[in-house]
């Protein structure tokens, strides 16, 4: 099993319980930075979480009442990072994207430059520069 479709199991599992805890989420963010951190660095990598599980929480999060988004946006947002976003099975919401460009513009200089052109191309395919 490839490490992004552990993560997307992992979040399936916590999505199936109860609102996750403080102690799970702290998990499923060491999970997110081992997938991205190589790619954009620690910091990055935890920002990134943050910010995305904000949107998520601010639209109601998995487990309450009204829906809302899924845990599964933080394993699409790793996916897109690590080359395996899926535009059939994965979905991100125009703010996820803005997220993405934003952040790929603020560590240019620190990433690898054919990464970088790399994920550029993928947010220039999708129409989102």
């Amino acid at each position: 099993m490839r490490p992004i479709d552990r993560f997307f199991s992992r979040l399936s599992r916590l999505e199936a319980g109860p609102v996750p805890d403080k102690k799970q989420l702290a998990r499923v963010s060491g999970d997110f930075a081992a997938l991205v951190a190589p790619l954009t660095g620690a910091r990055t990598a935890g920002e990134l979480f943050d910010r995305a599980l904000g949107r998520i929480e601010r639209f109601g999060g998995p487990g309450k009442p009204g829906g809302g988004s899924s845990l599964q946006k933080l394993g699409a947002i790793a996916a897109f990072f690590t080359g395996e976003f899926d535009d059939e099975t994965m979905s991100l919401e125009d703010e996820d994207w803005e997220d993405l460009r934003e952040t790929l513009k603020e560590i240019s200089g620190e990433m690898d430059i054919e990464t970088l052109t790399a994920l550029m191309g993928e947010l220039l395919s999708r129409g989102k520069i």
